[in-house]
């Protein structure tokens, strides 16, 4: 059985902005010390209020992604496509694999040239998602 945690980010609830990235920070004891070492963690819902004529087509993440390749430097939280106006919908969801229990997350939205933005308003669920700590850590040992 998988064990999820779930974590809802805003523009009203950010640590900190640094240039257009919102900062957050998740306090240690909110995290289960039982969880698996290793998650995946998923873009599952998103509101966003775009600027002006910005058009939002990914969103970055400072989490570690040992299975994501993008050559821009960047780990992609998720993909976005705007259907109209305001609306964006997440297609299928990048399961990125991470260290679990992260301390500090950092969001950055992007245009379709790769050029930050900071949008008016924002809200963004992220779904952590653990297996069995024992077979986890059997094949992470497993794999080198």
């Amino acid at each position: 059985m998988e064990i999820y945690d779930y974590i809802v980010l805003s523009s009203t609830t950010k640590n900190q902005l640094q240039g257009d990235t919102y900062e957050f920070l998740i306090p240690p004891v909110w995290y289960n010390e039982m969880r698996s070492p290793v998650a995946r963690v998923e873009l599952v819902q998103i509101h966003l209020t775009k600027h002006s004529t910005k058009k939002a087509a990914y969103i970055t993440t400072n989490l570690t992604a040992n299975n994501v390749f993008y050559n821009k430097g960047k780990t992609v939280l998720g993909l976005l496509n705007n259907n109209t106006g305001n609306s964006y919908q997440i297609g299928e969801p990048l399961a990125i694999s991470t260290s679990a229990r992260p301390s500090k997350i950092d969001i950055t939205f992007h245009e379709p040239d790769d050029s930050s933005f900071q949008p008016d308003n924002f809200k963004l669920v992220l779904k952590f998602s653990y297996g069995n700590p024992k077979d986890t850590s059997l094949k992470i040992q497993y794999q080198n």
